[in-house]
């Protein structure tokens, strides 16, 4: 490695269906968010492709940090995860 490149970072690469397990959704749903661009695009490797798992994960953090958001709480419910006047199921 010379001066001029940089560090070389490693990265672990996923499977379609690690990355199904992950976000929960159907092979159709994934490709469909994919050429929407509303999903991180694979990497091809010979005839099969893998996703990088932090961009999965940082596509994760950005649904959590929109969910929080919309909430407008900074993503801490302040109690059970019930609805305020809602009694909190029965164990």
């Amino acid at each position: 490695m010379t001066a001029d490149q940089p560090p070389i970072i490693p990265r672990r690469l996923l499977r379609r269906s690690e990355v199904q397990d992950r976000v929960g959704l159907g092979k159709s749903t994934l490709y469909s968010r994919i050429s929407a661009g509303s999903f991180p695009k694979p990497v091809t490797l010979g005839s099969s492709v893998r996703w990088v798992e932090s961009e999965v994960e940082a596509w994760i953090s950005e649904r959590v940090s929109e969910r929080d958001h919309a909430l407008g709480n900074g993503g801490t419910s302040g109690g059970t995860g019930a609805e305020e006047g809602t009694p909190p199921l029965a164990a």
